[in-house]
């Protein structure tokens, strides 16, 4: 698979919270936590359960960075 997207986390689906129309997927990546909205039928889809690996593919416009107040 061929693909533009450069940020790829793979790890461990620790969470998947499902409601009638989205999912919230956490996956842990090293010492990374990944948190994912999508909708329920694309959950459904890839069938992501807890315990299961998988790769969270990152390609994102704006990037916006933080420092704590001095």
């Amino acid at each position: 698979m061929s693909q533009s997207a450069r940020n790829r986390f793979t790890g461990v689906v620790t969470r998947v919270d499902r409601d009638r129309l989205t999912a919230v997927i956490e996956l842990r990546a090293g010492r990374f936590r990944i948190v994912s909205l999508l909708t329920r039928e694309a959950a459904d889809d890839l069938r992501l359960e807890e315990g299961d690996l998988a790769t969270a593919v990152v390609k994102a416009t704006d990037v916006i960075m933080e420092v704590p107040p001095i």
